[in-house]
């Protein structure tokens, strides 16, 4: 049975914290296969998630609703602020017939709910069916999604069935990003992840993401010269404007028709 009233104890989400901090800043401590999430609380509905989410706004943590349990994913750090606003700027700078969102509220599933880091949509996107709207403001689901996160707390799970394309970037010292795309024949899995910055990935960060995920990795660390420009070929993740545009009444606009690039150089380790 769900539950319909959400209190989480000061001290479970200081714990979580503690956890979190400590796997965010060790920089030896990179993905693995065995880290679980951290589960703060379980059986909980949507209703009850969103209405506590409306009472509760400065928790120690970020969380998010997952098949019905609070997870305690993310303490934000300088870093992970510096990446999601800085796509966001760039995208909005390449054409401004997109307009974004930062941590906008989203429904996932019948029980699941997250913040999202950035959202992008074209400004004309027609609202979402009624009762399939994306959150209380009534407007459509975003063709974009960009989060910053730590790899060893993302999972592809949080994000299944979801209407709309997402780019993730792992953000701790060694940077890497992942590009899912709604039309990639398993939407659970990246079809690109690029590493750069100026140290290869860690040993576990690597075998995750070989092993468990299954995806190629590309850039530094394997063969690719080291990410130290803007506009490195190797280091650039194409975004199809059709993705981006998906369902404008206006289609794509003529000055977008190749795509966004989105290029690396300006983050620095």
């Amino acid at each position: 049975m769900s539950t319909t009233q959400l209190r989480l104890r000061k001290e479970l989400l200081n714990l979580a914290r503690e956890r979190l901090l400590a796997v965010q800043q060790e920089e030896n401590m990179e993905a693995s296969e065995n880290m679980e999430p951290i589960v703060i609380a379980e059986n909980v509905s949507l209703e009850a998630y969103i209405n506590f989410c409306k009472t509760e706004q400065k928790l120690p943590v970020r969380i998010r609703l997952v098949d019905g349990k609070v997870i305690a994913y993310e303490v934000p750090l300088s870093n992970h602020g510096m990446v999601a606003g800085e796509i966001a700027f760039l995208i909005h700078s390449w054409n401004n017939q997109l307009r974004h969102v930062q941590e906008e509220d989203l429904v996932v599933s019948q029980n699941s709910y997250l913040t999202a880091d950035v959202t992008i949509r074209p400004l004309d996107l027609p609202p979402s069916p009624a009762d399939q709207e994306p959150n209380s403001d009534e407007g459509a689901y975003p063709t974009m999604v960009v989060e910053s996160f730590d790899i060893l707390f993302f999972s592809t799970n949080d994000y299944s069935n979801l209407p709309y394309n997402q780019t993730a970037f792992h953000s701790s010292r060694r940077y890497n990003a992942l590009r899912y795309l709604c039309t990639n024949q398993n939407q659970m899995v990246p079809d690109v992840v690029k590493s750069f910055g100026t140290a290869p990935l860690h040993r576990n960060t690597i075998d995750f993401l070989l092993n468990d995920v299954g995806v190629k990795i590309t850039g530094v660390g394997f063969t690719a010269t080291t990410c130290n420009a803007p506009s490195i070929p190797n280091y650039q993740l194409h975004i199809p404007t059709v993705e981006l545009f998906h369902g404008s009444p206006s289609g794509v606009p003529a000055g977008a028709i190749n795509g966004f690039y989105l290029t690396y150089g300006n983050y620095k380790i």
